[in-house]
């Protein structure tokens, strides 16, 4: 069938629909969804150094996305593609995804970009935001059904520690994926 982004509205939403307890620190970066880390391969996409935490949900994940940090919706890109399993890292670059620029709202105001990647059994992309919306850390903004990647994109600053290790179980909104030191602007 045909896969199309699109943003069916949020209730119901089998995990409850409250975002779990994260804290507002700008120097922390949360996970997007529950599943395991696959891999930190180096990205440019963001328009210089970045660092890309790609994360595999299986058909027995939730497939909920949240917010890695407190942020307003900058722009958001739908780009149709293939179907390959979403185990695959290249399946980020082929396959239909929905890409969500976002900048945090506190001060450093740091930009990252999260992507909804379908995968092979996945399908349909739900994304619930809006360009200038702003959402707290742990927020939901959208869910991949079913079988699916996240990635989060993030600036490579001096400092960045990637906290999450390749293959570890993380859950979406409550597991820290990266912090980067406490600057005199946070």
């Amino acid at each position: 069938g045909s896969a199309a982004a699109d943003d069916t509205a949020a209730p119901g939403v089998s995990n409850g629909g409250t975002p779990p307890p994260a804290p507002a620190d700008p120097g922390t970066a949360y996970a997007l969804g529950g599943a395991h880390v696959l891999g930190i391969p180096y990205d440019e996409y963001i328009g210089g150094p970045a660092v890309n935490i790609g994360i595999f949900l299986s058909i027995f994940n939730v497939h909920t996305n949240r917010t890695p940090i407190a942020s307003r919706v900058v722009n958001i890109a739908y780009f149709k593609g293939k179907y390959l399993n979403a185990l695959k890292p290249e399946s980020a670059k082929v396959n239909e995804k929905l890409e969500l620029s976002i900048q945090g709202t506190k001060a450093p105001f740091r930009p990252m970009v999260v992507r909804q990647i379908a995968g092979a059994i996945a399908r349909r992309i739900v994304c619930w935001v809006r360009p200038d919306e702003e959402m707290p850390t742990g927020a939901l903004f959208g869910m991949i059904k079913f079988g699916s990647r996240t990635e989060l994109v993030l600036p490579d600053e001096p400092g960045l520690e990637i906290v999450a290790k390749i293959g570890e179980a993380v859950k979406g909104g409550s597991t820290l994926l990266a912090r980067y030191p406490v600057t005199s602007q946070q």
